[in-house]
């Protein structure tokens, strides 16, 4: 949950911690709300929201350096906070997470470079978050978590975070991390359930729905996209009418198909239909 941050600005003007985590809740394992005011416009009010709607851990995400805060996140009803190594030395680290463990909380534990990580291992910390981002100028570069991980041994769970956009990236990461740590991708898709699906499991169309069941079927399973066939000829094709019990049965982004269909024909049945596409095929 992520209303802001300091190379973006403003990511979600209309941010609504309950409705986010209303979409989260179905495909997280664990959520984070940022609750640093200066930089990401958070408040830890919006961890009791997140928590009120998931059954999953949330974790605090801030600057921390203070027991304080972590009593305060413990208060707000956080489970996990994270430590950054970045801005603390290993006494404060120590003393922070003997702080967490007291209070019953788990520590997401924030490497960015080579002397990080050895410090992480050091510690023992048990979760560890490789930041891609450079925090020093801000750019992305995932190779650090490709280099980084295979340094942790197996029984570290280890979280790749910042500059994870779209299923490629997870498919290829998912060799070198357990989790990932997703904010600005999602948070700046106006249709957060759809940027949830595109990035987790890819930007999916099942093509030749014919009825209402398989269109639900489609949109439980996790794809995008729906295929309606215009086209004559096809054992699949479906009139106006029937397209619009299938559309009305699931909200799947939906692809007109048609082959050597004249132009007024597709335009008239995408505006009727509200398509989101068409799909050409003929000469």
């Amino acid at each position: 949950c992520k209303k802001a941050s300091p190379s973006k600005g403003i990511i979600r003007e209309d941010f609504d911690p309950a409705a986010i985590a209303g979409v989260y809740r179905h495909y997280a394992s664990a959520v984070s709300v940022l609750t640093d005011e200066k930089y990401f416009q958070g408040d830890f009010a919006f961890l009791p929201i997140v928590s009120a709607a998931i059954t999953q851990p949330v974790l605090c995400k801030d600057f921390i350096i203070d027991p304080y805060q972590i009593y305060l996140a413990r208060y707000y009803q956080a489970d996990a906070i994270l430590l950054m190594l970045s801005v603390l030395d290993d006494e404060q680290y120590r003393q922070l997470a003997a702080v967490a463990h007291s209070l019953k909380m788990g520590i997401l534990t924030e490497v960015s470079n080579e002397e990080e990580l050895e410090r992480a291992i050091a510690l023992q910390a048990k979760v560890v978050g490789i930041n891609n981002r450079d925090l020093r100028d801000l750019s992305i570069d995932l190779n650090r978590t490709r280099q980084l991980a295979p340094r942790l041994s197996h029984g570290v769970t280890v979280i790749s975070e910042s500059g994870i956009n779209s299923y490629a990236d997870i498919r290829e990461l998912s060799h070198f991390a357990n989790g990932f740590l997703i904010g600005s991708a999602l948070m700046e898709e106006a249709d957060l359930t759809a940027a949830v699906r595109r990035v987790t499991l890819g930007s999916n169309k099942v093509c030749g729905l014919t009825r209402a069941e398989d269109a639900r079927a489609a949109y439980e399973a996790g794809a995008i996209y729906g295929g309606l066939i215009f086209a004559e000829g096809s054992p699949r094709q479906i009139d106006t009418v029937t397209a619009q019990t299938v559309i009305a049965a699931a909200p799947l982004r939906y692809v007109g198909v048609f082959r050597n269909a004249a132009m007024s024909d597709i335009v008239t049945q995408a505006g009727a239909l509200s398509l989101s596409a068409v799909q050409l095929h003929g000469n």
